[in-house]
């Protein structure tokens, strides 16, 4: 088996469209998230979401753009960022042994709403264009990237709710540890956008209120009431440690664990059963670099009266007391679904590097359910070796990776 390592990161977020940005604002505890006016317009009781903004657009390029989805485009441009951190030649990537496994909730929702929309108002689909079937795929992104950066290998599209984006980096770290890949552009990126925001307020999980918007997500909070939904992408370039280290490549950590399982019961409720597997699957393939002691977990935690105390109770059985350092990001930078997994990835990884620990915003009473574990209340200058972070998404589905800093 191979050793993996993370060379390049990129990030897109409503933090930020560079990791330099999203770092400032996760120091300053600087949300992400604002009102929406079309959300209010649009009839939303919810009205809250965090979205991209000042996006670049340039180095792309005109032609690739035709063919690209709002999460293709920010794929896009986090990958960009992930390839420049890492320094490694685009005709790297032109090979076999290179390959693109970035996911997707929803793919390019906008791109078929806009299709169904000209049909129903033309009565010709010659009037959609062709160009929207690649827009409004799943695997709009991965497909997107691989044939604008010439990637001949492996590519394809991960979708498991909001554990995606770290399957799709799991994926490719299985795929490099196996020998298959040399090394893979991996993440999750989701463009779903005000008029596709409805997802969150129809099943129940949406923060109730706009009144205070930045702590209108809480999670583990006594007073916690629901998610805040958001967009972005986040990219990791992995490589084989060999690859890294024969063509000096920065190396940014290494990869030593990952699992994913389905709690096989329900669409709606955690029961914590696949978490848990998900999280001892991934200590063991970490325990094969020898033994492994967990400085900080970041959560799921998205704010949720049923999945907040899910994750704790987890987190309590599998390390005990005292557990690894906790903490929740989605209060700043919202549940972006499909690019959440890679998003919390990137976060966790500028912890490693920067050895400091983001607190969970807005947690002002713990709440009873939610006590046993060491939450982080308050920004902390703590040395970190190993750190963990785990998704959990509708349909049971749960997804967990280990970095250790090289």
């Amino acid at each position: 088996m191979r050793r993996v390592a993370v060379t390049g990161v990129g990030i897109v977020s409503c933090l930020g469209n560079d990791k330099a940005e999203v770092w400032r604002a996760l120091t300053a505890g600087a949300s992400g998230v604002r009102v929406v006016p079309e959300m209010k317009e649009l009839g939303y009781k919810h009205p809250v979401a965090g979205l991209v903004k000042g996006l670049a657009t340039d180095g792309i390029g005109k032609k690739p753009l035709q063919t690209m989805s709002d999460p293709a485009k920010y794929a896009a441009v986090a990958a960009l960022e992930a390839l420049r951190d890492a320094g490694l030649p685009l005709e790297m990537l032109r090979s076999t042994r290179a390959g693109v496994v970035v996911g997707t909730g929803g793919g390019g929702v906008n791109d078929a709403a806009a299709a169904e929309a000209t049909l129903l108002a033309h009565q010709s689909p010659a009037r959609i264009g062709a160009t929207a079937i690649v827009r409004m795929m799943n695997s709009t992104a991965a497909l997107n990237l691989a044939a604008w950066l010439g990637v001949k290998g492996r590519c394809y599209s991960v979708s498991s709710a909001c554990a995606t984006g770290i399957d799709s980096i799991g994926h490719g770290f299985e795929l490099i540890r196996h020998g298959t890949l040399d090394r893979c552009i991996t993440g999750g990126a989701e463009g779903a956008g005000v008029r596709n925001f409805w997802a969150f307020e129809a099943a129940g999980g949406a923060s109730p209120t706009d009144a205070d918007v930045e702590t209108a997500c809480r999670p583990f909070d006594r007073d916690r009431h629901g998610m805040v939904p958001s967009e972005g992408a986040g990219i990791l370039l992995l490589e084989s440690m060999e690859e890294a280290e024969w063509r000096g490549a920065p190396i940014v950590a290494e990869v030593i664990g990952y699992g994913s399982a389905n709690d096989g019961e329900g669409m709606y409720k955690p029961t914590g059963a696949g978490l848990t597997r998900a999280i001892e699957q991934a200590l063991e393939v970490a325990a094969t670099h020898g033994p492994v002691t967990l400085d900080y977990i970041n959560p799921h935690g998205a704010g949720t009266r049923v999945g907040d105390p899910v994750e704790v109770s987890v987190i309590r059985r599998i390390f005990g007391n005292p557990s690894p350092l906790v903490s929740s990001t989605k209060p700043l930078n919202g549940h972006s679904q499909g690019a959440a997994g890679a998003h919390e990835a990137i976060f966790t990884l500028l912890m490693l590097v920067h050895d400091f620990v983001i607190p969970t915003p807005n947690l002002e009473h713990v709440a009873p359910e939610c006590e046993g574990v060491r939450h982080v209340r308050a920004p902390l200058a703590q040395p970190l070796r190993t750190v963990m972070t785990s998704n959990s998404g509708l349909g049971g589905s749960n997804a967990c990776l280990i970095f250790r800093k090289p």
